[in-house]
């Protein structure tokens, strides 16, 4: 094994330890401390300059972690008054964040060993874009994946994986913290068919619910961790398939108590951290999925 694997294999250690260890917190309690993500991050930053030495690039390359730093600064590091220092300084971090990756990137843009170290600021902008529109769900999912993107400038590469690389085109533009992130959505993607079939089972058949939930005696829903899909509302009993963010589970079981509701609908709140785990095995064996679907 060669340092580079050495380093690959370091990396991947510490992502699936940490990532181990969140799964079971996510799937007990749904929520994962910061401080895993912190860990994960520290270490993927002093990870970079090794990096750059064992590639012999350009020592200068280390300004990267200017944008990076600022980024974290925002991610976790947070108060709890109503000053103006709360309401202005995550402009001006995202601002001396997207003024340095872009200086960087006039600069070494065309280099081939700064290209996926340019990535990381752009990948973790990204991802808290995604989070702030509500296409990654949980605070925790979004830290995590921005964690790896530190840790990750790169394919991890050990004996010839992963089998399906892509080209260095596509892996500029799927960093490897973004192929996590498609992997595990494919890998969610199956639940459908498991909610489908355990419906089928059952009996409990209501379009569109049957494929993205179950259903629960009214007594058990209390203590789980899930999300409705029924409630009273003005009068009346609907259903829906898209869970309410605002959603105070006991007045709405309450509510239907009331009109004699013995079992209702239920959409578990999927512990994301479990598939991300799922996704880093997976980008790491086999690479982005959808290289293979798409043959790049």
């Amino acid at each position: 094994m060669d340092s580079q694997e050495t380093l690959a294999a370091v990396q991947l250690a510490a992502a699936i330890m940490v990532l181990a260890y969140a799964s079971v917190l996510d799937l007990r309690t749904r929520r994962v401390p910061n401080a895993f993500w912190i860990v994960l991050s520290a270490f993927g930053v002093l990870l970079l300059p090794v990096r750059i030495i064992m590639d012999e690039a350009p020592i200068e390359y280390v300004l990267i972690l200017i944008p990076v730093l600022a980024i974290l600064s925002d991610v976790f590091w947070d108060t709890d008054d109503d000053s103006s220092y709360r309401r202005y300084s995550p402009i001006a971090k995202y601002a001396i964040a997207l003024i340095a990756t872009v200086a960087l990137g006039s600069a070494w843009a065309a280099e081939k060993h700064f290209q996926p170290l340019l990535a990381i600021p752009v990948v973790m902008m990204v991802i808290v874009l995604m989070y702030m529109f509500d296409l990654i769900r949980g605070g925790a999912d979004a830290k995590a994946l921005i964690a790896l993107s530190i840790l990750f400038p790169i394919y991890p590469s050990i004996s010839g994986m992963p089998f399906i690389p892509g080209n260095e085109a596509m892996q500029i533009v799927f960093p490897f913290a973004i192929s996590v992130l498609t992997n595990a959505a494919i890998l969610v993607a199956f639940l459908p068919v498991a909610f489908l079939m355990r419906n089928l089972v059952k009996g409990d058949l209501r379009f569109p619910q049957v494929f993205v939930g179950y259903v629960l005696d009214i007594d058990e829903v209390a203590g789980r961790h899930v999300w409705l899909m029924e409630r009273i509302e003005r009068g009346k009993h609907i259903f829906y398939s898209r869970p309410k963010s605002d959603e105070d589970i006991s007045r709405e079981i309450q509510k239907l108590r009331e009109r004699d509701v013995a079992r209702v609908w239920i959409t578990p709140k999927i512990p994301f951290i479990v598939p991300m785990l799922g996704g880093v095995v997976l980008t790491t064996v086999l690479g982005n999925v959808l290289f293979l679907l798409f043959g790049f």
